[in-house]
């Protein structure tokens, strides 16, 4: 093996850690570990302030969010709280599917560390097989 391969080997090894955080999911149970390898592949460790809005209600979604550190609030409406989600819990699921405008408000009700996972990106894993978009809405709907 050249150098080269082996710095492409060691760039493209994926943290073991956000694996197992995104296993525990529920939206991402019934995925395998060669799965939940690509998917960790376009997620993104994002830290926010208390006070940051991760989905903005009636904005079009593009993106699927998972609290690892923190609590967010969800509103629905003029600010009626409907949900405090924190560690291990999703919002903003549907967005990876539907892109269509978001049905609540989620603020950082703490500093929030969380884990996003872009539409875009998301549609590219899934590529265009309809079986594979309809696993993934099956294991949607089991958590739901």
């Amino acid at each position: 093996m050249s150098g080269d391969d082996s710095t492409q080997i060691d760039s493209a090894k994926i943290d073991s850690t956000k694996i197992d955080r995104l296993h525990e999911v529920d939206l991402f149970r019934l995925f395998d570990r060669r799965a939940l390898d690509e998917v960790a592949r376009i997620t993104k460790e994002v830290r926010l302030p208390r006070g940051s809005i991760l989905c903005e209600q009636g904005r079009v979604a593009d993106a699927c969010w998972i609290i690892v550190e923190g609590e967010a609030e969800v509103e629905v409406g003029d600010h009626e709280l409907v949900a405090v989600v924190g560690p291990g819990e999703s919002v903003g699921e549907m967005g990876l599917l539907d892109h269509l405008p978001r049905s609540a408000t989620v603020t950082a009700r703490t500093d929030v560390m969380a884990y996003r996972i872009d539409a875009a990106r998301f549609d590219g894993l899934l590529g265009p097989s309809p079986l594979a978009r309809a696993q993934f809405e099956h294991g949607r709907r089991l958590v739901t």
